[in-house]
């Protein structure tokens, strides 16, 4: 599967990596912003707060991604010892809601590996190496300047071990003879007519490609538009 990327970029100038060794995966830890709206807020935060802190790229809202800085280029987000070497740093936004959290935690997955293909570093979690994809635990752990533990509690919370997040991150790539799609998600106001006229095809297509038997869709779906 994969996942649109959504821009919603900051202004700032961004110095030149030292090397490009780590993907650094966190999560939020704010508790009190767990509602539908936390994406947008932690975003919100970041975008007003960035001399303080950012990163490349967040998750949340039920899968989503947006990113809000350019990757190559060093983000504030996991101490100065680790920043200069970060081509991204990717933050989880916190949900109460379970359907929500696998869809988040499927984008996460996507997002890092994606990542780490960009730039040529090895699907490989908080190993001895210097390159990889590392947590925020990981990072304060072995390389210091940094105290966070982040994302490991959050998601043991929702039941994922830093075990099954190793398995997940370094599982093998999918099969390529298998059909890609450009997927899409559902925002508020896309109904499957406005959908079709952007991308060139029709409903009755988008509904059979995609297995639906009316034209409703819901803010969250995610939607196949064309094959790849």
């Amino acid at each position: 599967m994969n996942f649109i990327i959504e821009k919603d970029m900051l202004n700032i100038a961004q110095a030149p990596l030292v090397k490009s060794q780590f993907i650094i995966a966190h999560e939020a830890g704010n508790p009190n912003n767990t509602g539908e709206d936390s994406l947008a807020n932690e975003i919100s935060y970041m975008k007003r707060n960035w001399q303080h802190a950012f990163v490349s790229h967040w998750v949340g809202g039920g899968g989503r991604i947006v990113q809000i800085a350019r990757t190559g280029y060093t983000q504030w987000g996991a101490g100065p010892k680790a920043n200069p070497y970060a081509f991204a740093q990717v933050e989880l936004a916190r949900t109460r809601v379970g359907s929500t959290f696998q869809k988040d935690y499927a984008a996460y997955v996507w997002l890092l590996r994606q990542l780490a293909a960009e730039a040529g570093i090895p699907f490989i979690l908080n190993s001895d190496q210097p390159t990889g994809i590392k947590t925020h635990s990981w990072i304060s752990r072995n390389i210091g300047g940094t105290d966070h533990v982040d994302p490991d509690a959050y998601l043991a919370r929702w039941g994922i071990s830093m075990k099954e997040f190793k398995t997940d991150i370094e599982a093998p790539i999918n099969d390529s003879s298998k059909p890609r799609y450009l997927l899409h998600l559902v925002v508020r106001g896309d109904t499957l007519w406005s959908l079709s006229q952007k991308n060139k095809t029709t409903v009755a297509a988008l509904k059979k490609l995609n297995g639906l038997t009316s034209d409703l869709i819901i803010t969250g779906q995610i939607l196949k538009l064309r094959q790849i």
